[in-house]
């Protein structure tokens, strides 16, 4: 069962992947079971305040490939409008010997540091058990 699962997201995240050209890249990288370094790519145009994400991650732990999927939605601005807000919710997929798939939740602040293109996101991968998420990346 863990394996259909984990194919599924695999086939979801690659089919989104066709549309690439249309995203904005981010390079990510922090604390996701263990250390992450890796790819977001993220829809450009807002759909009633969603946008479409996905992503790639390589890791320091058991499992050395995470794949996510899901949606980024606006919350609110802090400071006057200077830090933007979102909501994240999708699927994740730790990939390694065995394939686990569960749902993400995590919180976006962008314009971190008061820097345009950068952004910090924390929040918790609820795959076997909780797994804290926290990191910073930057769109190019």
């Amino acid at each position: 069962m863990k394996k259909n699962r984990a194919f599924t997201a695999i086939v979801f995240v690659c089919l989104l992947g066709i549309q690439v050209m249309a995203y904005t890249p981010a390079v990510i990288g922090g604390v996701r079971d263990g250390t992450a370094l890796g790819l977001v790519f993220e829809s450009g145009s807002r759909v009633n305040d969603l946008n479409i994400r996905f992503g790639l991650e390589a890791t320091t732990s058991n499992t050395p490939g995470i794949m996510f999927v899901g949606g980024k939605w606006f919350l609110r601005d802090l400071n006057n409008t200077k830090l933007p807000m979102f909501l994240n919710l999708g699927i994740v997929a730790y990939l390694g010997n065995e394939a686990n798939v569960g749902p993400y939740v995590s919180i976006m602040l962008e314009r971190f540091l008061d820097m345009p293109d950068l952004f910090l996101e924390v929040g918790i991968d609820i795959v076997t058990s909780g797994k804290l998420q926290a990191q910073v990346g930057y769109f190019f």
